[in-house]
């Protein structure tokens, strides 16, 4: 490595450094999220297929990609940074490519899993999101969605119900899907082989009432608001 070169990582390392010291030391606790329960799903499936390229849709600033390149995957990451990040995003774990799955125009690939954490139920398009999806899967491949879900209540966005909780502004929807669309993903050529689903609200669709400790459930007769999915592509 060249002298420049070398002052240039020092100085890098040095705000990134800087930076996660920081972070670390304005840690405040608010409450628990999802990503302990999705993270968990994705890892148990992703353990079991062993694929050999990971393609992560919507990474925005997550960590994701980078533990699963630690797992030993080879990882994409993309995002639609345009649209959803208007002030720019950067993500300092991984590199995330600008990439709209509803119109991935120009960009190809073929892999072996695909997941997507909480993210689909943003995506107004969805149908062309998960058909993306499916495209940029090989034969066999294994499709990893989470979402807030409710097997027979839909509703197109959980934020600007009457009922839903307080705390959150954001410029975008957040969907809370049925059994219907998850029959229409299936049907554009992959099939359902497994679905886990998860109480976390005690309201009937994700984000309404009162956050309460998660706990998977049995039935979709059960409370629940939020689905983990995982696909095969035929």
């Amino acid at each position: 490595m060249n002298p420049l070169r070398a002052v240039a990582h020092w100085g890098g390392r040095q705000y990134m450094n800087s930076i996660c010291a920081s972070e670390a030391e304005s840690q405040v606790f608010q409450h628990h999220n999802e990503r302990p329960v999705e993270y968990a799903f994705a890892l148990g499936m992703l353990a079991a297929g062993r694929p050999r390229r990971v393609l992560d849709v919507g990474t925005g600033q997550a960590a994701w990609p980078s533990l699963l390149r630690h797992c030993g995957f080879l990882v994409t990451a993309i995002d639609n940074v345009r649209d959803y990040w208007p002030a720019g995003m950067t993500n300092r774990h991984w590199r995330v490519e600008d990439v709209d799955i509803t119109k991935p125009d120009g960009f190809r690939g073929q892999f072996g899993a695909v997941t997507c954490i909480s993210v689909i139920e943003h995506i107004e398009d969805h149908e062309s999101a998960f058909r993306n999806m499916l495209t940029l899967s090989e034969p066999g491949g294994l499709g990893i969605v989470t979402t807030p879900y409710n097997d027979r209540l839909f509703d197109l966005d959980v934020y600007v119900r009457p009922d839903a909780a307080k705390g959150h502004s954001v410029p975008y929807k957040c969907r809370s899907s049925t059994a219907r669309e998850i029959e229409k993903w299936a049907a554009m050529g992959a099939t359902l082989e497994r679905r886990d689903l998860w109480r976390m609200w005690s309201g009937p669709v994700w984000f309404t009432g009162e956050r309460i400790p998660w706990e998977p459930v049995a039935s979709e007769n059960e409370p629940h608001q939020l689905g983990l999915f995982a696909f095969r592509k035929r």
